[in-house]
């Protein structure tokens, strides 16, 4: 069937149309438009300026429309964090659009820096072409291969199946890692002027994480070297204890029966009991010490994992607690 100049004509426009419509959204023409729309609430402008973004990383930052979302309207936009308790936002691919938990916790400053920068780059990967992909996806598993296998990143990517990896690795590495290969410290000033300045936000508050974690670690090991030494010395001590009253009814029974030689060799080994009892006295007096410094411990412990448990519940929505310890 012959078609129609006329037909041809329309075909070759819609052609045309859609050719221009794929050149204007990759040149980022879309990205231009809804940055220009877009109306930040003071906090989150405040963010943005803090990340000192290029051109293009503000144009496609403002263009996700970032918001700071109340834990209720984040839980629905975003499923639960539990996994990674140190990321606090999500991108949803199909709307284009970051949700940030926002955090008012004045001991994780640059929290929220830290992880609207993390989803930035997950907007910015999910723009790159396939052709751009390839190259980038293996710098970045050059640098993966060479961190130590307890590196933060390294555990946590583990979580990860090989769909999402790279997306999540180029967030990490942009946000978490300073000195980076020349071809990656490249890529990324695309988006951040300074790169260093971003990942100091994600050292600042991440390391309220770990000094809080490892004061418990801290914590826990006294207790239990304290505990292993209470259990130990009340034995003991029990011992001697049981010894030390057989002793002394058996020196009370020989007394009764007349059986030492004079009353000096009764008061001498009287004396020497007496000694051993003292001994004891004391023993049980520092026992009990250690049993004071373990039940304060424990104290210590409990006020730890309470402001641990504030800190949690303040930066992520579906936090899980951990228990407190009685004496």
């Amino acid at each position: 069937m012959k078609t129609s100049a006329k037909t041809k004509g329309v075909i070759s426009g819609i052609l045309i149309a859609l050719f221009l419509f794929e050149a204007f959204d990759f040149l980022g023409g879309y990205d231009y438009i809804k940055a220009m729309a877009y109306q930040p609430s003071s906090k989150m402008e405040t963010v943005i300026n803090n990340l000192d973004l290029t051109g293009r990383g503000n144009r496609i930052l403002r263009a996700t429309s970032p918001a700071l979302d109340s834990r209720e309207l984040f839980n629905e936009k975003c499923d639960s964090h539990k996994a990674e308790i140190y990321v606090l936002g999500c991108y949803l691919t199909g709307d284009d659009a970051i949700h940030l938990y926002d955090v008012d916790e004045k001991e994780l400053d640059g929290v929220k820096e830290s992880t609207t920068a993390h989803e930035l780059l997950h907007a910015v990967y999910n723009r790159l072409p396939f052709w751009e992909k390839s190259s980038l996806n293996a710098e970045m598993q050059s640098v993966y291969d060479s961190l130590a296998d307890d590196n933060d990143i390294k555990v946590s990517m583990k979580l990860y199946g090989n769909d999402d990896f790279y997306d999540e690795l180029h967030s990490r590495l942009g946000t978490e890692i300073k000195d980076l290969p020349d071809a990656l410290e490249k890529y990324y000033s695309a988006i951040f002027n300074d790169q260093d300045k971003v990942v100091e936000y994600y050292i600042k508050y991440s390391g309220t994480f770990k000094k809080l974690e490892q004061a418990l670690k801290d914590i826990e090991e006294k207790l239990n070297n304290l505990k292993t030494t209470i259990d130990s010395e009340e034995t003991r001590l029990k011992n001697v204890a049981n010894d030390l009253n057989n002793r002394i009814d058996d020196y009370n029974k020989r007394i009764s029966a007349g059986n030492y030689s004079s009353v000096s060799a009764a008061r001498s080994e009287g004396n020497k009991l007496q000694v051993d009892v003292d001994k004891l006295n004391s023993d049980y007096d520092k026992l009990n010490e250690t049993i004071t410094e373990y039940n304060n411990l424990i104290n210590e412990y409990n006020n730890s994992v309470i402001r641990t448990n504030q800190i949690f519940d303040s930066i992520n929505s579906n936090s899980e607690r951990i228990e407190t310890v009685n004496n």
